[in-house]
């Protein structure tokens, strides 16, 4: 009878352990273990069973994977690199037309307020207030046209 028992015992044992142990986690971040694995869900084997139908099942998964794309030949490479300075020349570009447009902007605001008003206070060099003289004013209006023609 003892015998009989182990016997019985032993082949159980390598029956459980011919079977996989899946790990994976549900939409409610639930991590399972089981020993079939879920339909759709994203699965790590724990330990890997040698049934067929594992096997016909791990090539079911890889076949569903993404392919990474090979690397380019060696030729293309540089290619890439004049891609890269060709968007880092743009940027640059960018930003300059940027500035210049903030300094087209200042330029025009600038005329504007010299034309328009009589008398202009600046604040000198100590904070204090004064008043801009004709020849000054005139002066300003020039310097703000040839900010305005170098970069509107």
């Amino acid at each position: 009878m003892r015998i009989l028992l182990a016997l019985l015992i032993a082949v159980t044992a390598t029956t459980a352990q011919a079977d996989g142990i899946y790990k994976w986690v549900d939409e409610n971040g639930v991590v399972h273990f089981g020993e079939q694995p879920p339909g759709g869900a994203q699965v790590d084997v724990i330990k890997k069973p040698k049934s067929e139908r594992y096997k016909k099942w791990e090539a079911e998964q890889e076949a569903a994977k993404p392919r990474k794309p090979s690397k380019p030949p060696a030729a293309k490479q540089p290619e890439k690199q004049l891609d890269v300075r060709q968007q880092e020349q743009e940027k640059a570009a960018q930003m300059q037309a940027a500035l210049r447009a903030k300094r087209c902007e200042s330029a025009r605001k600038s005329l504007s307020s010299l034309t328009t008003h009589s008398r202009i206070r600046a604040v000198d060099q100590n904070g204090n207030y004064r008043s801009l003289g004709e020849d000054e004013r005139q002066q300003r209006i020039s310097t703000a046209q040839q900010r305005i023609r170098d970069n509107c």
